[in-house]
This record gives C-alpha cells, sequence and structure tokens, in this order.
C-alpha cells in the first residue's frame, strides 16, 4: 500500500509541467515521505570532535529495516488540520485552552495554546493557526502530543495504532518494537541520528564543525538554523538546503522528539536499539535556531520530560516516520 503514496507523490510533482516548458514553477515545499535505506553506522561523537558532550560516546548501529522518514519537521497547519479531525472524531478534547488527550483512557497534556508562543489557537469549535505560522514547525507540543499525532495519522489512513496510550508512564511503542509497527510514529533515537548524517561520518550532514559557538560555521549555515544565521526567530520548513536524504532542517530550526526514553550512557544494543527501559526523561535532536553550533551537530542530545509543563516544551517539535 505505502507504495502507491510515493507513486501518488510523484504524480503530483509532475501535473502541471507542459513538455514544452523546460523548468517548471518551484512550489512551496510541502513535506513528503522520503526513504532512508538500511545501513550501519557509528553512532555519537569521537572525544576530538569539537562540541563533543559526555553523553554521546561513539559505538557501533546498524539498522536492519529501511523506514521512510517526513521531509520536514510537522508544521503549525498539520498538526492544527490533525488535531482538528481528533477533535471531532472523540480522540482529543480541549480544555482551557490546552488540547488533552482521550485515547485510551489517558488525559495528558499535548499541546499548550494558553502559552504566548504558541502559534495555535482555538476558538471553541475550530484550531486556528497565526498568519504567517502555517508553514514554521508546532511548537509548545509535548512528547505525548508528537506521539498522539502519529497515532492520529495512522487512524485517518487506517493502519494500526504505533501507541498504547493505557500506561502514562510508558506509552509502549508497538509493544517495545517500534521497528516492526504499522503505523506512523516517532523515529528511534538511532534512526533520527543516522537519517540526520545521511552518510556523514563528521559533525554535521554538511561537513565537519569549525565553529562551536555563534560565528559562522560554513558546514551548518546553509542547511541550518541555528544562532549565528536564524536572525533570533524561527522560520519556515524546508528554506535551506536538504541533506543527502533529502531531509530539511534536521540541523537547528527546532528541536525534535525522538521515541526513546533518556540515558546519559547508551544501551548495549549494536542492533536495531530501542533505548532504555522508561525513565523520567525522553530524548530530543537536532538543536534550534536559539542554539549554538555546537548543539545542533548531527550527535547532540537534550533530555526534558514529556511530563513537564509544555512552557518548559516551548522549542521542541518533530517528524514522523513509518517502517517498510
Amino acid at each position: 500500500m505505502r507504495k502507491y503514496i510515493f507513486i501518488g507523490l510523484f504524480l503530483v510533482l509532475v501535473v502541471g509541467c507542459q513538455e514544452d516548458v523546460i523548468v517548471c514553477p518551484v512550489p512551496v515545499i510541502n513535506g513528503e515521505l522520503v526513504l532512508v535505506p538500511a545501513g550501519s553506522f557509528m553512532m555519537g561523537s569521537s572525544e576530538d570532535e569539537p562540541g563533543h558532550l559526555g553523553d554521546e560516546t561513539q559505538h557501533p548501529v546498524t539498522l536492519t529495516n529501511d523506514f521512510y522518514m517526513y521531509s520536514t519537521e510537522v508544521t503549525n497547519q498539520e498538526f492544527a488540520d490533525l488535531a482538528q479531525w481528533a477533535l471531532d472524531n472523540g480522540h482529543c478534547q480541549v480544555i482551557d485552552m490546552r488540547l488533552w488527550d482521550n485515547l485510551d483512557g489517558s488525559t495528558l497534556e499535548l499541546l499548550d495554546m494558553f502559552d504566548e508562543d504558541c502559534e495555535i489557537s482555538f476558538d471553541g469549535t475550530n484550531f486556528i493557526v497565526e498568519e504567517g505560522a502555517e508553514h514554521r514547525p508546532v511548537i509548545e507540543v509535548t512528547w505525548h502530543g508528537a506521539a498522539s499525532f502519529c497515532d492520529w495519522k495512522s487512524l485517518i489512513d487506517g493502519l494500526p495504532r504505533a501507541y498504547d496510550h493505557t500506561d502514562p508512564n510508558s506509552w509502549k511503542c508497538n509493544d517495545d518494537d517500534p521497528y516492526t509497527a504499522s503505523g506512523y510514529r516517532l523515529p528511534t533515537e538511532a534512526e533520527w541520528e543516522y537519517a540526520c548524517r545521511a552518510g556523514s561520518a563528521v559533525a554535521f550532514a554538511g561537513g565537519e564543525i569549525t565553529e562551536i559557538g555563534c560565528e559562522d560555521e560554513p558546514s551548518l549555515s546553509n542547511m541550518g538554523w541555528y544562532c549565528g544565521n536564524a536572525s533570533v526567530r524561527l522560520h519556515d520548513v524546508a528554506e535551506l538546503n536538504p541533506n543527502g536524504y533529502g531531509l530539511y532542517d534536521m540541523h537547528g530550526n527546532i528541536w525534535e522528539w525522538c521515541n526513546d526514553w533518556y540515558n546519559s550512557s547508551y544501551a548495549d544494543e549494536e542492533i536495531n536499539p530501542i533505548g532504555p527501559p522508561p525513565g523520567w526523561y525522553k530524548v530530543l535532536r537536532g538543536g534550534s535556531w536559539s542554539e549554538t553550533a555546537r548543539r545542533c551537530r548531527s550527535s547532540s542530545r537534550r533530555n526534558p520530560s514529556p511530563h513537564k509543563s509544555v512552557e518548559e516544551n516551548g522549542r521542541h517539535g518533530f517528524r514522523y516516520v513509518i517502517s517498510m
């Protein structure tokens, strides 16, 4: 079934280009699922990499299955549209300008629209995206909000949900086997870094790191928004160059939720790692527009709690994957 999705995407790109026209107008880029082939890589960073941090111990990892990853961070408009469908179908609810889960008896917070940084509001019936923010990544979203988006998308596409919302302290993904999940889900931390690197073994998909602060970093500035080029603001997705897999904004713009729980030491699994058992923190990857070049490296990690108030999660977004 999935191959027909990509055939459809190809046809959308072709339609409208006449045979006698050599160059077609370039539309505003909308996200699409792109193939990330299976393979092996060195996860983490070497101790001599400029900017290396103590929770990035380098180790070999093999991913045995191809997967598809969404080419951009999920935008405000995409989140609002799917949340509207979920609300209309009873899968979530809005109370006091906050979006709450309503699947499997869960009542966890998903999105804080009360916070002034959130670019989505609610008029009592419909979600409304702030004018001009339609193509910016959704923010003020918790890990549970990101996982719920994946489940809503699975439901609307007729696929099994990947997440069990029953236990508020775990939300297991496909009974702790994310790599064989049929529905949409968040990438494992290993998948995220592998996709970010796109074959690179150095700090950025674009090359070696020479600047760990906010000065110009040639290997980053043409593909990632960070404190050196972002003009102190969040940007629309896909304004800069993609990496070798066709993925945009893997470096910078907004931190991205991963499926894994966080531990300062990586798990022992070298093949299809799923991370540590449930704990207090989830993994974020990629850096953001306000971070230094150091924090936007392929191996950089953060560890917020998925249960914290969303005010503390304001610069967190996500993209999703689906297994082959």
